[in-house]
């Protein structure tokens, strides 16, 4: 079965009849066919769902969402791009009148952001100290522009409440996104509240990779003493005591650069 192919409805050969107001009309899109597969059988089970096709890359998905017109997107975010951009915002680009429901890739046990290695493998570190999970994929694809957002680990149940509120328009948040939302925590790195200027944002994302100072002054020449002045600000705004530290933080804060509020100096 093609990865991108479109459903003509059921029976359409024999007795062409128009489609019922009431039907939601689905694209689901899955960078892995197995989960495709079984995402599409799932939805299918409701007698109001019509899934009208599939994609297994963002530019599939587009092409599929052009043409058909579904009432929603389901987008699991393993979804392969053409380009270096999440699957999710080159999707909103293109499409930005459609409806999107985000599944994460992974299970809240299996999240990088949520549950880092080093809890589990230091239990103690982790009952004395403040740990900042940071912005997790669901919530980041609300602010990317998700209208709803699903963990892999809800109930079927949960899946079939917000492909319906989210065909309807409705926002449908899983409870940690929506918490976030509520406490304003993924507005406050948006709006530029840290204060890191756009070229603190470029030394921080270089740091995230563990660049060394001299090759953060090659990749933005700029000279090392300049890269040591913006690191110690960085370390400053962040409320870090060094460069691993601020790695890590951004690391975990995507929304930092969507670079809101951040001047140009």
């Amino acid at each position: 079965m093609s990865p991108s192919r479109a459903y003509p409805k059921r029976g359409a050969a024999a007795r062409p009849t128009p489609a019922r107001s009431s039907q939601i009309r689905i694209v689901v899109a899955d960078g892995h066919p197995i989960d495709r597969c079984g995402m599409v059988s799932l939805l299918r089970e409701q007698t109001d769902f019509e899934v009208v096709g599939e994609a297994a890359s963002a530019s599939e998905a587009i092409e599929r969402c052009a043409s058909l017109r579904p009432s929603l997107l389901v987008l699991t975010l393993n979804l392969p791009s053409d380009t270096h951009d999440s699957a999710l915002p080159v999707i909103r680009f293109a499409l930005p009148a459609l409806s999107i429901l985000a599944v994460s890739e992974r299970g809240v046990a299996n999240c990088l952001v949520l549950n880092p290695p080093s809890r589990a493998r230091v239990p103690a570190v982790s009952k004395t100290q403040r740990y900042d999970g940071g912005t997790d994929c669901l919530q980041l694809a609300m602010a990317q522009g998700a209208l709803g957002t699903l963990r892999r680990t809800a109930e079927p149940a949960a899946l079939f409440q917000a492909v319906r509120a989210v065909a309807a328009g409705h926002a449908s948040y899983e409870p940690r996104t929506a918490t976030a939302l509520t406490n304003g925590d993924l507005q406050g790195e948006t709006n530029g509240r840290l204060g890191l200027s756009a070229r603190e944002l470029d030394v921080a994302a270089l740091l995230a990779e563990g660049r060394s100072n001299k090759e953060i002054s090659n990749v933005l020449t700029i000279s090392e003493p300049t890269v040591k002045k913006h690191i110690g600000q960085i370390l400053r705004k962040l409320g870090v005591q060094d460069r691993l530290q601020a790695g890590l933080f951004v690391a975990r804060h995507p929304l930092l650069f969507t670079r809101l509020g951040a001047s140009s100096n």
